[in-house]
């Protein structure tokens, strides 16, 4: 079987509209950040409940260090918060949810670093001998993970569907 006949044009009046349909990538990603986030908050209230039986396991009553135990739990907070709105702007396609989700987990660095070196201090301080650099590295490679994992989290719909986010 052929197909018989000759290539034409289509008419000089008529109009082709091509309609560009926005990628489903950063409503996937913004789901996905408002979830994570969400959890992260209510964590961190699970934290900030239960401060004071923490500051009793780790024996840090004893150290200048237990005001950590109540304010690490409170980054915590606002790093999920921000995330939680980062992930509802890139569900409504805007950029500004990267940046914002860029600033939660600049966040959670910064809780994550502070974390870590005074959980090792108290380890030191309070006779856990040798663990207080241990426990200081393990938390480091812990904010690391995290921090790798939520920023490709927010820079996805960036990089693949960058065309399809508002400057708005």
């Amino acid at each position: 079987m052929t197909i018989e006949g000759e290539a034409s044009l289509p008419p000089s009046s008529t109009t082709i509209v091509y309609a560009n349909q926005k990628s489903g990538g950063p409503r996937v990603f913004g789901a996905l950040a408002m979830l994570l986030g969400a959890l992260g908050v209510i964590m961190a209230l699970i934290e900030l409940v239960g401060a004071g039986d923490n500051i009793a396991m780790w024996g840090a009553d004893e150290t200048a260090y237990s005001f950590w135990f109540y304010v690490s739990p409170l980054l915590g907070i606002a790093s999920s918060g921000l995330f939680v709105y980062a992930g509802f702007l890139l569900w409504n396609y805007k950029k500004k949810g990267v940046w914002m989700g860029f600033g939660a987990v600049g966040i959670n660095v910064v809780d994550g670093v502070l974390a870590s070196i005074l959980l090792g201090m108290i380890g030191a301080e309070t006779g856990l001998d040798g663990a207080g650099g241990a426990l200081a590295s393990l938390g480091l490679a812990a904010t690391a993970f995290s921090a790798v994992c939520c920023g490709l989290i927010v820079a996805l719909p960036l990089l693949m569907n960058g065309n399809d986010l508002d400057d708005d």
